[in-house]
Parts: structure tokens; C-alpha cells; sequence
């Protein structure tokens, strides 16, 4: 049986699939792709027990086959070729598949698949769509705030929280917290859904402009993406209540050039304790001095920033890489810091938030012994 595929378009499905495979695993099986050909299709099929994803593309083909590829070295051998028309055949009697160019002839052994695992099914809740570049910018701005190992499982995944009126994404690990809401989404049933946050960065290569229909289950969650189908185990638990944590009266405003404001922090990053990681900001009427230093080893850098601030003088202190991150994640020229206190947390938002979209970032400041 052979087929015919241009190596770019392979390689595009494959350059997709190839972060699912698991790179330590008992399961040797599990390294492989799940090869399909049926009909003039071609489908690959990759999972690590958690996550799957399988993705179809029209081919020219004689016959059928259903096989296991060692995956890596498929993927290697498709991403290394110029753009160019390919013939795969598969030698039955060999276990052999034998990818053909102009120039070259590349074999690779495969074996049978009756111990991979199947794709998994999912009994549908409810379904909703969703734009795709929408979703992979909502999961762009939450995934990086997810929790660590070390926390409650909850925290380490992105919570959907489905409202009749609006759909909101929430990632907290503690000590900061992103809440992104849509207020243009409809949806028929209120509810919460975990989405690991592993799985999110999985889906986030794979996503485009095109719409995703999203499909819910019980424990599963199935995202149908042009020719593609991603599903994930959904975390069991309940996540915290994130509302009752995001203060109101945070009236003192701190208006700031991004640019700026990241090339300073960029600069305070070679200045700060490795471990202790502590920036100090002072705030006054329109200037922001900044200051980061490692008394054990005599170093200390201090700037002063232009800004529009609009309260009594305030001093309070960060962790940098809460900072810098929530920041590097805002695209407006300019950003916003609302405080309440020194010990109180910080909003950090958008200058101008975009149509039908709100995002707000909240961070814990360090306390000092003063």
C-alpha cells in the first residue's frame, strides 16, 4: 500500500502531534504514532494516557494500513525534508514504511497496534463554540499563572468558568492570580471546568483562527479543531472561590509605559537577590523610582521611570518575576497599577481593555520588615 502527501502539510500535522508523546514512559507503545490510512485519509494519532490528539489529512492512496510508527524518528525524518511531494509506501510483509523523495529513500520499521490504546470516547454534557484564536489568547494569558507541582490540583490547571452570559478564564498559584472574561459568549448550562494546564499548552500549538467546537463529559473535554480532535482528562476537584479574593477599593491608579517599564525590570533582573527576588517600587505624582539589590554581594541598581499616579506617596515591594511576567503578557502601550495598600494585592490591567474582553491581573506584594 503507498500514499502520496506533500512534506509540508505532513509535516505541519506532525510538528502538532509530536509534543504528546510522552519522553519517559513505561509504555513503549506510547513513543509511537497510531498510522491510519482509509479512504484517502490519513489519520495520526498520538497520546500519553492523559492527553490525545489525532489529526486527519486528505492523501492519495491505494489500499488501507493501520500501524505504529516510532514517532520521533518519523517526525524527524518529515521535518528535515525541503518542501517537497512524498510517496510512502508500506511494505506489509517487511513491517516497513519507506518514505520515497527525488533524491532519497528513508525506511522505517513499525509494528502492529493491538496494544495501543484506543481513542478515547466521551459522553457528551453539552457543547458550546468558541473562536480559536480567542481560546488560544485566553489560554496564552492564564497558563503562565497556573500552579506548580507542590499546590492543590486545582491550581495547577485553567478554570472555564461558564456563566449564561459570559465565559471566564481564572489561573492562580497563590500568590497571583489572572482573570480573563468574555463577555459575548452565550451558553445554555452554568458551570466550572478545570483544564490542566499542561494540556493547555498542548492545545495552544495546535489552535488557528478557525472555530473550535467544544465538546464537555463528565471527566473528559473534546476540542474539534479543522481536521483535528484534542481531548484531555479535566482535573477532578473544585477550584477556589477566585472572586472573594479580588479587592474592589483599589483606588490609588498607576498609569506606565510597558516598554519602559520591562526594560527597566529586565535591567533590576542582574541586581536582584537570586533567591530572594525582591524589587522595590515608590511611587510619587509622576515618577516611579525602582530599586533592586543584593546586599550579600554590594550590588544595588536604582531608576526612576515616568508616570501619571494619582494618590498619596506609596512604597511597596514585589517578588520581579510576578511583575515582569503579568506585564510581559499585557500588549497595550500602557499599563495600569491599582493599589489599596503596601500589603494589600495589586490590579495590574490593560490600559484599554478590547472590545467585549476584560483582563486583570491581581499580584501579592512582599511583606518587608521595615
Amino acid at each position: 500500500m503507498e500514499l502520496k502527501i506533500n512534506s509540508k502539510e505532513l509535516d505541519k500535522a506532525l510538528s502538532q502531534l509530536i509534543p504528546i508523546l510522552p519522553s519517559k514512559t513505561p509504555l513503549e507503545i506510547l513513543t509511537h504514532f497510531l498510522v491510519t490510512v482509509k479512504d484517502n485519509f490519513l489519520t495520526i494519532f498520538a497520546t500519553d494516557s492523559n492527553v490525545a490528539y489525532q489529526k486527519t489529512l486528505p492523501v492519495f492512496a491505494d489500499g488501507e494500513i493501520n500501524v505504529a510508527l516510532p514517532g520521533k524518528l518519523f517526525y524527524d525524518t518529515v521535518n528535515s525534508l525541503p518542501d517537497t511531494d512524498l510517496k510512502i509506501e508500506f511494505l506489509q510483509q517487511e513491517q516497513k514504511c519507506v518514505i520515497y523523495t527525488d533524491t532519497g529513500k528513508y525506511s522505517i520499521g513499525y509494528i502492529l497496534p493491538f496494544d495501543f490504546p484506543q481513542f478515547p470516547k466521551i459522553e457528551k454534557k453539552h457543547s458550546f463554540n468558541i473562536n480559536g484564536e480567542r481560546l488560544k489568547n485566553a489560554l496564552y494569558l492564564t497558563e503562565f499563572a497556573c500552579a506548580k507541582e507542590e499546590h492543590r490540583t486545582a491550581m495547577q490547571g485553567i478554570l472555564l468558568d461558564l456563566k449564561k452570559d459570559k465565559l471566564i478564564f481564572v489561573s492562580t498559584d497563590g500568590h497571583r492570580l489572572v482573570k480573563l472574561t468574555y463577555d459575548d459568549f452565550q451558553s445554555d448550562i452554568e458551570e466550572q471546568l478545570i483544564l490542566p494546564a499542561k494540556s493547555a499548552e498542548h492545545l495552544t500549538k495546535i489552535l488557528d483562527e478557525k472555530d473550535v467546537l467544544v465538546t464537555v463529559g463528565e471527566k473528559l473535554i473534546k476540542f474539534e479543531i479543522d481536521g483535528g480532535i484534542f481531548m484531555t482528562r479535566l482535573v477532578d476537584d473544585s477550584y477556589p472561590n477566585y472572586e472573594s479574593v479580588i479587592p474592589l477599593d483599589n483606588e490609588s491608579v498607576m498609569r506606565i509605559n510597558r516598554t519602559e517599564f520591562l526594560k527597566s525590570l529586565r535591567r533590576a533582573n542582574f541586581y536582584i537577590h537570586s533567591k530572594i527576588r525582591r524589587i522595590d517600587l515608590e511611587l510619587s505624582k509622576d515618577m516611579l523610582s525602582l530599586t533592586a539589590e543584593n546586599p550579600e554581594l554590594g550590588t544595588q541598581m536604582n531608576e526612576k521611570l515616568l508616570c501619571a499616579y494619582n494618590n498619596e506617596p506609596l512604597k511597596v515591594s514585589f517578588k520581579h518575576d510576578l511583575i515582569f511576567e503579568s506585564i510581559e503578557h499585557i500588549d497595550t502601550d500602557d499599563v495600569l497599577f491599582k493599589f489599596n495598600s503596601p500589603t494589600r494585592p495589586c490590579l495590574i490591567e490593560p490600559s484599554e481593555q478590547k472590545e467585549m474582553e476584560n483582563l486583570m491581573i491581581l499580584v501579592m506584594p512582599m511583606r518587608v520588615n521595615v
